[in-house]
């Protein structure tokens, strides 16, 4: 559970056992406005009152830590020039489809390498002046 969605939680989890916030409370030795308060997101309870309004409800906290995703830099920078709209044609073609289109782009490329390495060709040809 994500830490803005505490109040959510303690909502859902109160709500489900059928308790009022002053029953709730009052099972976990505390004031229906402390609940209030959570439920509203206005305070942030330690873990302590967490866990007793979390067993007053017949729930149990739970409480984990994990690695953070790793971000590539480049692609994150990127993001938000990516065009959705190819990626949606895209994804709604057939494999085969696809396929094709790689093949067409490679197609494509090999032709532009050979007419580059012709223009390089003949721009590198000396020039021959006629005689007079």
């Amino acid at each position: 559970m994500a830490i803005s969605s505490i109040s959510v939680a303690l909502h859902d989890a109160r709500t489900s056992a059928g308790l009022s916030q002053r029953e709730l409370a009052d099972a976990a030795g505390t004031a229906q406005s402390v609940v209030a308060r959570i439920e509203r997101d206005a305070v942030s309870p330690t873990i302590a009152t967490l866990e007793r309004l979390a067993r007053a409800a017949g729930c149990e906290l739970e409480l984990r830590l994990v690695p953070a995703p790793v971000r590539d830099p480049v692609i994150e920078a990127y993001k938000k020039d990516v065009d959705r709209t190819l990626l949606r044609e895209n994804i709604q073609k057939s494999v085969e489809m696809r396929l094709q289109s790689l093949c067409d782009h490679w197609t494509f490329a090999e032709e532009l390498k050979r007419a580059g390495k012709a223009m390089r060709t003949q721009c590198t040809k000396p020039k021959t002046r006629p005689h007079p």
